[in-house]
């Protein structure tokens, strides 16, 4: 399974170049504070690679989140809410004021604004529009819908061509009283755009693609190059299919309120 830096170019052979690379990226990282004495450095790279690091106001590293910047259409959810752990857990809908499509746990890139928010008065906002994008832990190519579904008779069960499971909703058998949900899906979807990234740190290289899924929500998705040994160049890759298990990130596009900051 490839790493969720590797997902956006940033692959780590170990602990010490994992260490090198946050010193790194923090260096050229951008600086803002977030409440409370606390600062987030937010480095963005090529094709909309992206790594947040929070730092608490005694100097921790508390938060390490690699993403990649959405830019899909914006899905209408409800029911947000942000869990001590930070992961933001909302519902899908199939259009504003609409029926639920289903669940999902999110990694929020502006999940400190979520956080600020919720300290006001009034509240966090329970509705909004959330972007999404995902890193790919595991994702398969095919050549068209009808190869995809061709696949799906050999498996049981087979899958529909679009859908969207949120697995790390899904408790593990041998979870201990500790465990919570993890911002993980399943996914599958025809590809609507595609671009082959190099990044500026390392050298590594991803492939950017836009997913079509359930109810035409779209995924902004980053692959690891390893991970697509068999992608078509940019411009071959309308009508592909792809499907797979990701790490899934996104913004609501919030704003850090007035005043958060002192």
């Amino acid at each position: 399974m490839t790493s969720h830096f590797g997902a956006i170019g940033l692959e780590v052979g170990g602990r010490r170049e994992y260490g090198e690379l946050l010193r790194r990226l923090y260096a050229l990282g951008r600086a803002e504070p977030v409440g409370g004495g606390a600062v987030r450095v937010v480095w963005t790279g090529a094709g909309g690679a992206r790594v947040e690091l929070e730092i608490d106001d005694e100097g921790s590293l508390t938060h390490v989140l690699p993403a990649l910047a959405p830019r899909g259409a914006p899905v209408p959810v409800r029911g947000i809410v942000l869990a001590p752990d930070g992961v933001a857990h909302m519902e899908l809908l199939d259009g504003e004021g609409g029926r639920t499509l289903c669940p999902l746990p999110v990694e929020l890139t502006d999940r400190a604004e979520l956080r600020a928010l919720g300290r006001r008065q009034g509240g966090a906002p329970t509705e909004g529009f959330v972007r999404l994008s995902a890193l790919a832990e595991r994702i398969d190519l095919y050549e068209d819908r009808a190869a995809y579904d061709a696949a799906q008779r050999d498996r049981e069960p087979g899958f529909a061509p679009e859908y969207l499971i949120p697995s790390g909703l899904f408790r593990p058998e041998d979870s201990g009283r500790e465990w919570a949900p993890v911002a993980r899906a399943l996914f599958a979807g025809g590809v609507v755009a595609a671009e082959r990234v190099g990044s500026e740190i390392g050298g590594g290289v991803f492939h950017r693609l836009r997913v079509r899924t359930l109810g035409g929500i779209e995924v902004d998705v980053a692959a690891a190059d390893a991970q697509l040994p068999h992608a078509p160049a940019p411009r071959g890759w309308a009508g592909r299919w792809v499907e797979g298990a990701f790490f899934m990130t996104g913004s609501l596009g919030l704003e850090m309120p007035r005043g958060a900051n002192r």
